[in-house]
């Protein structure tokens, strides 16, 4: 006699594999998102009202450029999921 297999199962060791791999993946995301605002905050606290206008000039170039780099890759990640 055949037994029904029904749906995958959540639960059991490939299960478990797979659900430890997803937190893992997500810890360091949200690690990442972190260490990101970290620096994010410390560019707030080097370059405020009364800094330098040197550190100022570089700071808003290099914001500048970092936007047109994360602009260009987002536009290229949508054309390529659209695909």
């Amino acid at each position: 006699m055949l037994k029904d297999q029904g749906l995958p199962q959540d639960e059991g060791p490939i299960y478990d594999v797979k659900s430890a791999g997803l937190c893992t993946e997500y810890e360091e995301y949200i690690t990442k998102i972190k260490e990101f605002q970290a620096y994010l905050d410390l560019v707030q606290k080097i370059a405020k009202p009364g800094c330098s206008q040197e550190v100022l000039k570089v700071a808003l170039n290099s914001m500048a450029s970092l936007v047109k780099i994360l602009d260009c890759l987002s536009s290229t990640l949508k054309l390529h999921a659209s695909l």
